[in-house]
């Protein structure tokens, strides 16, 4: 009965959105948006106009949710056999994480900063960017906490999980403490998203993830980005202050 149900609401809102104008291509496919349980999903829709043109023409589909992947079974009356392939999910954060101690550290080495992928180079530049308009100052790459932070991407990937504690490095403050990294300060942040820009705009929208970018306490950062898992691509942000 719920499978039904969306059917039908698809069918609705197909029929809504595609009173369109015709056009003189014989097949366009068209990119429909629509929220099913509080999820948007892209499906393209195929119309043939036979090379002739109408200014207005509607066109019904009717689609169903069948093995993770959107089945045409209904085009104007007749029946189809069509796959979409489902859609990327839509961004997610965790919580952030973060620590403080008071045991003053050294700064660690600064490493060259063309060791980051052209991904984690445009998080960079974002991330300072957005401090840069606070006040803030900018943080710097260290390469240890590069290395821990593609690790932790990866691991979320491999171990099909999403969150601070690691099935295989536990915390992040482990983490730290295990590649001898010392830290006063030191938080995370994680997303999943299929690009940058919607990563960090998710990151941004949530108050603590935002409160961990601006941190004024924080003066180095590692960004690990690999691309995988159910968003496209798993990020990992990892911050520390040594002042």
């Amino acid at each position: 009965m719920h499978r039904n149900r969306k059917s039908i609401f698809i069918a609705l809102l197909m029929a809504f959105v595609l009173i369109i104008p015709g056009i003189a291509s014989a097949t366009t496919w068209y990119n429909i948006r629509f929220t099913v349980n509080g999820q948007t999903q892209t499906i393209q829709v195929p119309i043939d106009n036979n090379g002739t043109v109408s200014f207005t023409k509607t066109y019904r589909y009717v689609y169903t949710y069948k093995d993770g992947k959107w089945v045409l079974i209904s085009e104007n009356g007749q029946s189809g056999g069509k796959t979409i392939p489902p859609a990327p999910q839509p961004p997610k954060v965790t919580p952030p994480s973060d620590s403080g101690s008071k045991k003053p550290v050294e700064a660690p080495k600064q490493p060259s900063i063309k060791e980051l992928t052209a991904d984690e180079q445009k998080m960079l530049d974002l991330v300072n960017a957005e401090r840069k308009k606070a006040g803030v100052e900018p943080l710097k790459i260290d390469m240890r906490l590069v290395e821990i932070s593609r690790k932790k991407s990866q691991d979320m990937i491999d171990k099909h999980y999403f969150g601070h504690t690691s099935p295989t490095y536990g915390t992040p403050f482990d983490a730290l403490k295990a590649n001898g990294v010392s830290f006063r300060y030191a938080g995370e942040n994680l997303a999943g998203a299929p690009n940058v820009e919607e990563a960090h705009k998710a990151l941004m929208a949530s108050p603590g993830h935002r409160a961990n970018i601006l941190n004024p306490n924080y003066n180095y950062i590692g960004i690990g980005i690999v691309d995988g898992g159910p968003y496209g691509k798993m990020y990992t942000q990892t911050f520390i202050g040594t002042k």
